[in-house]
């Protein structure tokens, strides 16, 4: 049976903080919105139009991937954050990085089918059978080597100049209940063995990239952000208040899809996103639902309350197509709403309305938008001010 090195968490004297924050105000909900976007065919000019307006920007694994066939991943992600950043120099963007799926055509799987190092990528504890996610390899990043050549790779993305910080994939999956119910051969005593390399491998990011750089972990639905992570960002969920719903159709309703475990996923996440804020740290929250129509304005409202009734400086929101389009530009838009006055909010964040409603949030803003939402019985109510003329 092969060796595990096991480390101790890393902790921090002092929250981690983002030095060099991108653009923010929340005089409307646009000056907090992001894209995570990785359209295999770039973009064109009239898709920059709107690319720029966002703050953040960041790609999918498929970016450029028409524009730049057998090029690594890296490089094609370098060359479209280049044209990002000719259009909108002062726009913040991410390079993704998996931190547990060994995928093809990139620079970090060259680096592992190069080493000489076996343990490279993680194996079962008990069979020695590798750990495999879709069919993808794993990496062990409870070995040093291993965490070396995830940061060789971060450094190698922010050295071009193109990027800002990374976005880091996968961030505690090791430590969610997802990992142990996982079929690639994957136990919960391997699962937890997996997670001190996790944790350091955030520590280790922090210390190479610099104070300036922004590092962000990409976590499981309903995460605390666990300050031993080491990351001065987090998206607190790719499904913000949401959920997957591939193959859905015009009909499908997210508001008759509600379950208790949502409404539990959604309040943590709420109270992650105002704790993170308080204390100098980015979040995104990432919501997903139909595109068009009714249904799809009624879910925007209701993930848009959840975050406005949290929010605070440098916490940023996107909305995205939930079935064909989750992470390509085509699936998300400039929403009218980015555009209605907001201003300061009034009152502090994520608190209830009453001690025997936790689940009911309220919270007003200086233009006069009020914002109301009801997370255990997905409904919201927000009341946009008139913009001034």
């Amino acid at each position: 049976m092969r060796a595990v090195v096991l480390l101790l968490p890393v902790f921090a004297s002092a929250f981690p903080t983002v030095h060099n924050p991108p653009l923010w105000s929340s005089s409307t909900l646009g000056g907090m919105a992001f894209l995570h976007a990785g359209d295999s065919h770039g973009f064109n000019a009239t898709q920059l139009d709107v690319v720029q307006k966002f703050a953040i920007v960041q790609f999918d694994k498929k970016a450029n991937l028409a524009v730049l066939p057998g090029v690594s991943f890296e490089d094609r992600a370098i060359a479209l954050a280049r044209t990002v950043k000719a259009r909108a120099p002062r726009a913040k963007t991410l390079l993704y990085i998996n931190g547990m799926i060994n995928f093809a055509n990139s620079r970090l799987f060259n680096a592992t089918a190069a080493a000489t190092d076996p343990w490279l990528l993680a194996a079962n504890l008990d069979t020695g059978a590798p750990l495999t996610i879709s069919g993808n390899g794993v990496f062990n990043a409870s070995a040093p080597p291993m965490r070396a050549l995830i940061v060789a790779d971060a450094r190698y993305g922010l050295a071009s100049g193109a990027f800002d910080g990374v976005f880091i994939d996968r961030a505690d999956w090791a430590s969610s209940g997802k990992c142990a119910h996982y079929h690639g051969h994957f136990d919960a005593r391997t699962c937890r063995s997996l997670v001190p390399g996790q944790r350091q491998l955030f520590a280790d990011l922090t210390a190479a990239l610099g104070a300036g750089a922004i590092v962000l972990a990409k976590e499981t639905g309903g995460a605390a952000a666990l300050d031993w992570q080491q990351a001065n960002a987090a998206m607190t969920s790719d499904t913000f208040c949401s959920a997957y719903c591939h193959g859905c159709n015009a009909s499908a309703d997210p508001a008759a899809l509600w379950r208790a475990a949502d409404a539990a996923h959604c309040a943590a996440s709420i109270g992650t996103i105002a704790n993170m804020s308080a204390r100098g740290q980015l979040t995104e929250s990432h919501a997903m639902g139909p595109l068009d129509g009714a249904l799809g304005a009624a879910e925007r409202e209701f993930t848009m309350a959840a975050f406005l009734v949290a929010a605070g400086n440098l916490s940023y929101f996107s909305y995205a197509d939930w079935a064909g389009a989750c992470w390509e530009l085509a699936g998300t838009r400039w929403w009218p709403e980015y555009d209605r006055p907001l201003g300061a909010p009034l009152g502090p964040p994520a608190t209830p309305v009453s001690a025997g409603r936790p689940l009911v949030f309220a919270r007003n803003f200086s233009s006069g938008t009020t914002v109301w939402v009801d997370v255990e019985n997905h409904e919201a109510k927000i009341t946009w001010a008139q913009a001034q003329r």
